[in-house]
């Protein structure tokens, strides 16, 4: 299907929504040339171009086509994607910036604890409203960092979020018996679950439906949730990356996988007969980031932050929901009717996170217990 065309927010109305000019008279400028604000008075020699990791494949051609068309159209910058491994990346760009040498990309997508880790040290250039002015539309709930505060630059946000449902072949299980994360002990499901490798799609709901605080006493304090996942291994056909679950999915070989939205939309468009359904004791909901490193150039800085505006805007959002399965977190974008009609699974309002009981990642504690809380799941799970 043709992608739509998009209409972003270009450089110029940006500039010219926020007050800034050549010719600009109202004394908020600086000696240096920049606004009390930090940002400058008139955008910057353009770059030759923007290099900004990302996942390859399907994600990278969207984004493509939609917001780094529009933005090069706009700006006249092309975009370079870095389609390195995120955590080769991750490693690579942060023994860049901590030995002072420039990074290699101006800007990440990433997995969002890596963003917040980054931006504790110090080592994010913070996204000004100004020139993203698309961030005062999102949903702040799941588009924004911890601890965000309106008015204040945004040291990374994310572009659209994920949900980890349980995925169900209808044609193997009634959907309406796996309604709770303890349904997936019944007998009935004996080897037959396909489970998300990352210890994250589990752990949360299991620990909300035990009653369990992650935040109390980390990282031991989440040991009952492991010992509970320990258990489920009667039921574990498959442990598996996404790519994993869609094949279990379409060819049948397991009735229920555990995995993100998008994996079963992938398995639904490969002709899998699947419903997603949102646990109804806490559907875990987690955001990717897009950051923009630290010891890049002044107006590499300045169009990586123009850029952010382009990745919000409610048609890019409405065709990489289209396109991808990702959840917009800009309301003004349209989302397709598997959408609007689950939103149990698609949550993208507070209310809506508020009626499924979303367990919205806690990326502080994700950030500092990662490793210890995977190798804990790898062992529950036996891996």
């Amino acid at each position: 299907m043709r992608i739509r065309r998009i209409i972003a927010v270009t450089v110029v109305g940006i500039l010219a929504s926020t007050g800034f000019s050549a010719c600009s008279s109202n004394g908020s400028d600086t000696a240096s040339g920049t606004t009390s604000t930090g940002v400058p008075s008139e955008p910057p020699a353009k770059p030759d171009r923007l290099v900004i990791r990302i996942w390859s494949g399907d994600q990278e051609k969207v984004y493509a086509d939609t917001a780094a068309k529009k933005f090069t159209a706009d700006t006249g910058i092309p975009i370079v994607w870095d389609t390195t491994d995120e955590a080769v990346s991750y490693a690579k760009l942060n023994q860049e910036i901590s030995s002072g040498q420039r990074p290699s990309a101006d800007a990440s997508f990433n997995a969002q604890q890596r963003a917040y880790t980054n931006a504790a040290r110090g080592w994010t250039i913070p996204i000004d409203p100004q020139l993203a002015p698309n961030l005062a539309k999102v949903t702040a709930e799941t588009a924004a960092p911890p601890e965000h505060k309106q008015g204040e630059p945004w040291k990374y946000v994310n572009p659209y979020t994920l949900t980890v449902p349980f995925i169900v072949r209808t044609d193997k299980v009634d959907p309406n018996t796996v309604r709770t994360w303890n349904d997936l002990f019944k007998p009935e499901l004996a080897q037959s679950l396909a489970v998300d490798t990352i210890y994250s799609s589990t752990a949360f709901g299991f620990a909300q439906s035990m009653g369990v605080d992650p935040a109390q006493n980390p990282p031991q304090g989440m040991d009952p949730v492991w010992a509970r996942i320990g258990e489920l291994k009667p039921n574990l056909a498959q442990l598996g990356s996404n790519a994993d679950v869609v094949t279990a999915l379409t060819n049948g070989s397991v009735k229920v996988a555990i995995s993100n939205s998008g994996s079963g939309i992938q398995a639904q468009n490969a002709g899998a007969p699947v419903a997603l359904v949102a646990p109804s004791d806490g559907l875990y909901v987690v955001g990717d980031a897009y950051y923009i490193h630290k010891g890049i150039p002044d107006n590499n800085a300045y169009y990586a932050q123009v850029f952010a505006n382009y990745l919000l805007d409610p048609e890019v959002q409405s065709v990489v929901a289209d396109k991808l399965g990702l959840i917009p977190v800009n309301p003004d974008a349209t989302v397709p009717k598997y959408m609007s009609d689950n939103k149990g699974v698609f949550p993208r309002s507070a209310d809506d996170l508020k009626a499924v009981k979303a367990i919205v990642a806690p990326i502080p504690l994700m950030a500092k217990n990662d490793e210890t809380w995977q190798k804990a799941f790898d062992g529950a799970i036996g891996r």
